[in-house]
């Protein structure tokens, strides 16, 4: 493709489409001046081609007023001017590529709406940014709409919240205006069926102070003004640029296009990403597509790994191959997936589609084998706890209560500092009080995850989980949402007392939404000092702590720890991260789900050798069958479980060993 195409889309005549491959930015207009010294080039992209690579350095200009003299590199397209409408999207597939720097916070993204990128201090624009490093070495930071006036005179925003990139992943930031709403979205580039955050504002609350109309470009700002003891720079590298009036066709309005022509993509998946309960007899179902009638799928290369087991061999592949049907029917009930689908076209072009889900049912995790700990319903009055608690909250903050005094419920009881709970915080929060309104430990109606200022005022959006049906049992109009832990701070912990039935065994997973990169422990607390590990969970940043997962405990060895409780334990969930800002406030934590423990298997390469588990293993309880990886020529297995194991068959299937057992 040119580095300059002219591409039809849908809805609009036409459009600005560049891969740089070329290696050409001649139809660009850039910022570099002497005050505002900038580098513009070229690097390799995963496709074999380039990506655009802007570097901004520390100006020269001794002028602070407002952001003047922060540091800049900006390109835009000024072949065509867009107006009311405009839409424009690229990869952000690389940043500061030096080690972090705790001085260096820029931000880098989209820019609409742009004029006179050439003239320092009459710049101006709409911009779509993440400013990666605001808090912490590149772990914390937020996403932003922002106008930009007379240079960064004046930096209006629109919205902004908590949402942090993360090294080793590749995003497509997509941006869009209709007269005065403007819409962003960020996808992560291994899945563009669905927006990992989408928010919206309104610019009519400061009428003149959002250009409305002006050029389509990319933009990469120092944060710091350059009069700072640091000041600093910016670096960010794009890929797959485009600009239009409207946005292209091909996919469902959640998903988004590949942004190189013809890429492999997957549309049309289900589950989607992050789906609660869902049905195993629905199995998987994708299309794989270029969204082209030219460009093939090889459909002998199609993949699918769920928890790291490659099931490709039981697909069921129909239709073109250009946009190729594919059904998987293998899914177990009541079990969590982390799960991935390769393709690759006939040019040998591969993409990753990457999302996880479970198959839990609120049945199972209710049942009389399993344990459910809400999170908010720590100890309280030190070491008081109640085993069944019954449902309670607020509808809103000191709104309607449910069960508000009941000896029965957790909500507004006392817990007691280094007791029951250590928090950093020495008092509550409003707004971040509303299930235990005197307690420093954050507790929320749902993950409130960006500000809007919109009509003037300041809105705030939050996200919710799954309304579980004790939930709308205790509130059938369904007022009475999730409620969970967040103000989270390394080293932070929560003590929670229950009495479990004699000799259970368990698996445990975390409901969460997470924004960082960090760890947690369980902790089985005894007599002082007596402590016992039952293992870590890692959470990942999903970009936002509104996208609610699973997270497995796993033991020292990796696999999915089993742990045996009886009568009454007292168990501690412990934000193991260093209390640093790079995980502060990134956590929203819903519940512990203690379900029955899933058998386990061990291998080793000689009868009589050492055994080690094996962590890549898809469970089916309900057929009793253990499916794992294959691993040499000749293998030995042992399955560990709660009580002894026969291994009744072993079989291949595909590149996979089944083990049956009763």
């Amino acid at each position: 493709m040119a580095a300059a195409a002219i591409l039809a889309l849908s809805g609009t005549a036409w459009a600005q489409i560049d891969n740089f491959d070329s290696g050409s930015d001649a139809a660009w207009q850039k910022s570099t001046t002497a005050t505002y010294p900038s580098t513009f080039s070229f690097v390799p992209d995963m496709f074999g081609g380039k990506a655009y690579r802007l570097q901004a350095g520390v100006p020269t200009t001794s002028d602070t007023a407002g952001q003047v003299n922060m540091a800049r590199a900006v390109a835009v397209r000024t072949d065509r001017t867009y107006t009311d409408t405009f839409y424009v999207a690229a990869d952000l597939v690389g940043w500061e590529t030096n080690a972090y720097s705790s001085t260096n916070e820029a931000v880098i993204g989209l820019m609409a709406r742009a004029s006179n990128v050439t003239v320092p201090d009459q710049m101006q624009g709409v911009m779509l940014l993440t400013h990666w490093n605001q808090y912490d070495n590149g772990m914390r930071g937020t996403a932003q709409i922002y106008a930009l006036l007379f240079g960064g005179g004046y930096l209006i925003p629109g919205a902004q919240g908590n949402f942090t990139i993360a090294r080793g992943h590749s995003y497509r930031m997509v941006f869009a205006g209709t007269n005065t709403v403007l819409t962003a979205s960020f996808y992560d580039l291994e899945d563009l069926t669905r927006p990992l955050l989408t928010f919206v504002c309104d610019d009519s609350y400061a009428p003149g102070y959002f250009p409305t109309s002006g050029y389509s470009g990319l933009v990469a700002l120092g944060y710091r003004s350059a009069s700072a003891v640091n000041p600093t720079t910016a670096d960010a590298t794009f890929d797959n640029f485009v600009a239009a009036q409207y946005p292209p066709s091909g996919v469902t309005s959640l998903a988004t296009t590949h942004g190189l022509t013809g890429a492999p993509q997957v549309v049309n998946r289900l589950p989607v990403s992050y789906a609660n309960f869902y049905s195993a007899a629905g199995g998987i179902s994708f299309n794989a597509t270029t969204l082209t009638t030219t460009n093939a799928i090889d459909t002998s290369k199609i993949q699918l790994l769920l928890n790291g087991v490659d099931v490709s061999s039981s697909l069921n592949i129909s239709g073109p191959a250009t946009n190729a049907a594919v059904t998987f029917s293998g899914l177990a009930s009541n079990c969590y997936y982390e799960a991935s689908i390769i393709l690759q076209d006939v040019l040998g072009r591969k993409a990753t589609n990457a999302w996880t889900f479970d198959t839990f049912s609120e049945t199972f995790l209710t049942s009389s084998g399993a344990k459910n700990i809400e999170c908010e319903e720590y100890d309280f009055s030190n070491g008081q706890f109640i085993n069944d608690p019954i449902v309670s909250g607020y509808i809103t903050n000191y709104g309607p209560g449910v069960n508000v005094g009941n000896a029965n419920a957790y909500v507004d009881q006392y817990g007691t500092a280094g007791v029951d709970f250590f928090d950093w915080d020495g008092g509550s929060h409003s707004i971040e009080n509303e299930f235990r309104s005197n307690d420093p430990v954050g507790t929320q109606n749902g993950s409130a995850e960006y500000q809007s200022a919109l009509g003037g005022g300041i809105q705030t959006w939050r996200g919710y989980d799954t309304l579980r049906q004790k939930y709308l049992a205790a509130q059938p109009d369904g007022s009475l949402v999730e409620c969970g832990v967040e103000r989270t701070e390394g080293q932070e912990w929560l003590n929670y007392t229950r009495i479990f039935d004699k000799n259970n065994y368990y698996n445990v997973y975390l409901r969460h939404g997470s924004a960082a990169l960090q760890t947690l422990s369980l902790d089985q607390i005894g007599p002082e000092p007596s402590t016992n590990n039952l293992g870590t969970f890692s959470c990942v940043n999903a970009f936002t702590r509104s996208n609610f997962r699973y997270v497995p405990l796993l033991d020292n060895s990796g696999k999915k720890a089993m742990i045996n409780l009886s009568s009454t334990n007292v168990l501690r969930l412990t934000i193991s991260s260093p209390h640093t800002g790079a995980v502060k406030q990134g956590l929203w934590l819903n519940y512990l789900a203690l379900v029955p423990a899933e058998p386990q298997v061990y291998s080793s390469a000689e009868a009589n050798g050492v055994y080690t588990p094996e962590t890549k293993m898809l469970v089916d309880t309900g057929t009793r069958r253990l499916t794992i990886p294959q691993s040499g020529t000749a293998r030995y297995y042992r399955i560990g479980w709660k009580s002894a194991v026969k291994i009744t068959g072993i079989s291949l299937s595909g590149n996979n060993v089944v083990l049956s057992y009763q």
